[in-house]
């Protein structure tokens, strides 16, 4: 699974990364170092145009019939083996889905009765972005928009930590992925097939446990 992940690219990166609309609203980002469920991040989806865009929402998908936001905290992942029929993901599979861009991501390896947070990025350190699907939801005064992060069967050289991780869309597809006419067989295509890498885990401390814990060094090495 994906339950935390880092997010700190100034608005010039992420224009850069995702060729932006000159229509598109510049956002107020904060950096997230320990970002978590329920929380605002920055994703980048088409506009009414067509054009890319970037937007606002809140980790955790709630679905347009869902009775309140609180379920979202439960959506926060959506398996590529199954997210274009379960009935929480299915029609955002088909006409709403969107990059999440990140540094990293977070998970926890099992040793023994312990769990311990390990950091994974891209070796060279660029950019990653998640596929990822939105959502508004309209029974509060205020629409929420939400997303949810697709995840598949880890690569052999993440799967000693854990054996999933967040599907990964290369800059290449980006088009494809974001295309509403694109194929549905396609499109689960390039969300089960695990990016490679080469990625660079690194243990870290578990201060990453807290969420109150937001700040550059979470993301230190972890000293033995």
């Amino acid at each position: 699974m994906c339950g935390r992940f880092t997010q700190q690219m100034t608005w010039q990166q992420l224009h850069h990364l995702y060729s932006l609309s000159g229509q598109a609203p510049q956002l107020n980002l904060r950096a997230r170092y320990n970002g978590a469920p329920t929380q605002d991040f920055a994703v980048c989806r088409l506009d009414e145009t067509g054009g890319r865009t970037m937007a606002r929402l809140r980790w955790g998908l709630v679905p347009s019939w869902a009775k309140d936001v609180r379920m979202g905290a439960r959506l926060i992942n959506a398996r590529a083996e199954t997210v274009h029929f379960k009935p929480s993901f299915s029609a955002a599979f088909r006409f709403r889905r969107c990059l999440v861009p990140a540094n990293g991501w977070f998970e926890w390896k099992r040793a023994g009765s312990a769990r311990e947070p390990w950091f994974v990025t891209l070796a060279e350190g660029s950019p990653l972005s998640f596929a990822a699907l939105w959502e508004r939801w309209n029974r509060a005064e205020e629409p929420v928009e939400s997303f949810t992060i697709i995840t598949t069967a880890a690569t052999p050289d993440l799967a000693g930590i854990h054996v999933r991780q967040p599907a990964i869309i290369p800059p290449g597809r980006f088009d494809q992925w974001l295309d509403p006419a694109s194929p549905l067989p396609q499109l689960l295509d390039l969300v089960r097939e695990p990016c490679a890498g080469p990625f660079e885990p690194r243990a870290v401390s578990t201060r990453v446990n807290r969420v109150a814990n937001d700040d550059p060094g979470i993301l230190d090495p972890l000293v033995s």
